[in-house]
């Protein structure tokens, strides 16, 4: 890794293939100079790993106010638990950003490891602007300008590529762009997830399912992942728009609590409400199991 380097009350170094740790108590309010440099590396690295916190909700909270709004309601805030009782609290997740089934994907995601089992368990990252950066000519003009539908599938498919199947279940679907401009960085990335890209729009089933496969092949190659083995008190924050994260199966991994903070512009809640209970409550898990 490289050297450390040290401003405005901010102590960080570059992580050797994308994103940034840093070595401060991020438990206080930053003063004006330092909040200032945590979001300029928000926006030079997209991701950002810190270790040997203890933050409260409220503080994880202000932290990612600094980057922007927090979703309200219970899919802003949350915590994900090994031991829940739904059918993906230890499941294996395949590689997805948060939301990217709606017109509303979230921007920035963070997790904070309050209580788990050290070194017992980890989340993989794959960077969607490399990936792009990584595909042939001929693979990034079939993409180009070519739409995806993307699908949040029921709770039983959250391991497989919804592209392998010719008829995927889909509790919501949206119609995306298969490669986005990211607005933190004004570059392209690819738009498309192995969890949520069920079928590239004008072509039939099989060619877009082999097109996929090999754009994922570029997407998840293993110099293009990263992954974080989490110990108790990490925290990850990162843009949702260029990483996509995945992660493997929580069983013999023991207790594993994870707190979430989102930052994006419409919580789930608020785009697709009959899915909520009239308490507020999702009827199904909409966002625990699904990050992290």
């Amino acid at each position: 890794m490289a050297g450390w380097d040290e401003a405005d009350g901010l102590r960080w170094r570059a992580l050797p293939a994308f994103g940034v740790e840093i070595d401060q108590d991020l438990g206080s309010p930053f003063p004006a100079a330092a909040a200032d440099r945590f979001l300029a590396l928000f926006h030079a690295f997209g991701l950002i790993v810190a270790r040997r916190q203890a933050l409260a909700m409220e503080r994880q909270i202000a932290l990612m106010e600094l980057i922007g709004p927090m979703l309200r309601g219970p899919d802003g805030n949350s915590h994900m638990s090994s031991e829940a009782g739904y059918a993906t609290a230890r499941a294996e997740l395949s590689f997805h950003s948060d939301y990217a089934f709606t017109d509303y994907p979230i921007d920035a995601l963070s997790l904070h490891a309050i209580d788990v089992v050290d070194n017992a368990s980890s989340t993989r990252f794959a960077s969607a602007e490399r990936g792009y950066a990584l595909l042939q000519p001929r693979l990034r003009d079939a993409l180009e300008g070519r739409g995806v539908e993307m699908i949040m599938g029921d709770f039983d498919t959250v391991i497989d590529r919804a592209c392998e199947l010719r008829d995927p279940a889909a509790v919501l679907s949206a119609e995306r762009p298969a490669i986005l401009v990211n607005p933190r960085t004004g570059r392209p990335c690819l738009g498309v997830g192995e969890m949520h890209a069920a079928r590239l729009i004008g072509m039939d089933w099989e060619e877009g399912r082999d097109l996929l496969r090999e754009v994922f092949a570029c997407l998840y190659a293993p110099d293009n992942v990263i992954e974080h083995v989490w110990q108790r008190g990490d925290i990850v924050i990162w843009d949702n728009i260029t990483y996509q994260h995945a992660r493997g199966s929580l069983e013999g991994a023991g207790r594993r609590i994870l707190q979430r903070v989102a930052v994006g512009p419409k919580s789930l809640e608020e785009l697709h409400p009959a899915i909520f209970s009239t308490v507020g409550a999702p009827k199904a898990p909409v966002t625990e199991g699904i990050s992290g």
